[in-house]
């Protein structure tokens, strides 16, 4: 033997160095597990009836409150509905009163109606022929002269 044979890795000789046995840890002994106590046969399907029970109701409860909340949806719609009727309503006779109006207000704008108000109330006259003159200008301006007064 080699005094580097202490050397871990390090050996002269070409033979693999020998491995010391492989020992199994001991195993600790355990004691055996309690088994959990059983619960007595009368009250296991009693407790799955209830829980069945209380899923069953806790569906229904949810089911009702979303029924309650499209109660409420469809009673707000039908408000809202109602309501844009009458506006649509009101929106109609509103535009036939526009249409009257703007009737009226043509009927008394009239061309006749403001020279019979210019004569009767306000005592003016009506212009005569022989008393308009026209002329042009070379660069296309026009000026009247009623009894020979430039307007």
């Amino acid at each position: 033997m080699d005094d580097f044979d202490f050397i871990p890795g390090y050996s002269t000789s070409t033979a693999a160095p020998k491995l010391p046995d492989y020992q199994e840890p001991e195993k600790k002994q355990t004691r055996p597990r309690k088994k959990p106590k059983q619960q007595s046969k009368t009250s296991s399907p009693t407790l799955a009836a209830l829980q069945t029970l209380g899923v069953w109701l806790l569906g229904l409860s949810v089911v009702m409150a979303m029924a309650t909340v499209i109660i409420a949806m469809n009673k707000n719609i039908t408000a809202n509905s109602s309501q844009i009727s009458k506006l649509d309503a009101e929106i109609s006779q509103t535009q036939s009163e526009n249409v009257r109006l703007t009737a009226e207000l043509g009927s008394m704008m009239s061309a006749d109606k403001i020279q019979e108000y210019a004569v009767s109330v306000l005592g003016m006259q009506q212009a005569e022929r022989y008393q308009i003159h026209y002329f042009e200008d070379r660069d296309g301006d026009k000026v009247v002269v009623a009894d020979g007064k430039l307007s």
